[in-house]
């Protein structure tokens, strides 16, 4: 083999390594990770509730609700409880008050870390006109009773949805109904120690229920449930591909240029 042909070869070569290196980009960013988001807002207050004629207990200098994009959510009437609950962001380390609610900063019902959806059991509603209401009054412990059953809609469908559960400790009592868009699923949260955090994924997700937590039984008062939603989804392609077609045509460029030297 003389210099031009070896010369030749190596040129080749380092073609076909630059295809595959390209190739191995592309197929790299074809498949881009899933990125989560957490869909608890990150500031404390009570959430605003879609039951009719529903308004804020006046709370840390405020009345103003939590909003939730692309969310609503609806008090439904807890088995266990017969009334309608609230339903707050909170976070440990805090003292907030709402109305006769007041949740301390360190108590039972909330974990140590981040911020966490939390019901608040109430005493049934004043008004006895308007169906949806909800009370004014906790049930018990000032509001410390994590016990509440929500129907949370979603505007657009939810390809992953991760539901944290804080401190289920009844076996059987907490639950959760999903409405899917290729099916339905259903069941109960698994209970554990105290403080315990269980976590379930689903796909695809246009609506679900939480019955949570349980009122009464060997613990006095009841078992209170804290709760968690986070989303994940996967980058638009356009830009991944790009690149990686970049990367491609650039290769194809170099073996074509090759081609004119050899």
């Amino acid at each position: 083999m003389n210099t031009q042909k070896i010369s030749t070869f190596f040129r080749h070569t380092g073609t076909i390594a630059s295809l595959v290196a390209a190739a191995t980009v592309a197929t790299g960013f074809m498949a881009p990770s899933a990125s989560a988001t957490l869909l608890v807002p990150e500031t404390e207050g009570e959430v605003f509730l879609s039951n009719d004629g529903f308004e804020c207990l006046q709370g840390n200098n405020s009345s103003t609700c939590l909003t939730l994009s692309g969310i609503s959510i609806f008090s439904q009437v807890d088995s266990s409880t017969d009334t309608r609950s609230r339903l707050f962001v909170d976070k440990s380390g805090t003292l907030n008050t709402y109305g006769a609610v007041q949740f301390l900063p360190s108590d039972g019902g909330t974990p140590q870390e981040g911020y966490w959806f939390r019901p608040a059991a109430m005493m049934a509603a004043e008004d006895t006109t308007n169906s949806e209401a909800v009370g004014t009054q906790p049930l018990l412990e000032s509001g410390q009773l994590e016990v509440g059953t929500f129907d949370i809609f979603f505007d657009e469908t939810i390809e992953s949805l991760t539901v944290r559960w804080f401190d289920t400790e009844y076996e059987g009592n907490t639950s959760f109904f999903v409405d899917g868009v290729f099916d339905d699923v259903s069941g109960v949260v698994p209970a554990g120690p105290d403080m315990n955090i269980y976590e379930q994924t689903f796909t695809n997700v246009n609506m679900l229920t939480l019955d949570l937590g349980e009122r009464g039984g060997f613990m006095g008062t009841g078992d209170g449930v804290d709760f968690q939603l986070e989303k994940e989804g996967i980058p638009e392609p356009a830009t991944t591909l790009g690149l990686g077609a970049l990367g491609l045509m650039g290769a194809l460029g170099l073996r074509k240029r090759n081609k004119n030297l050899s």
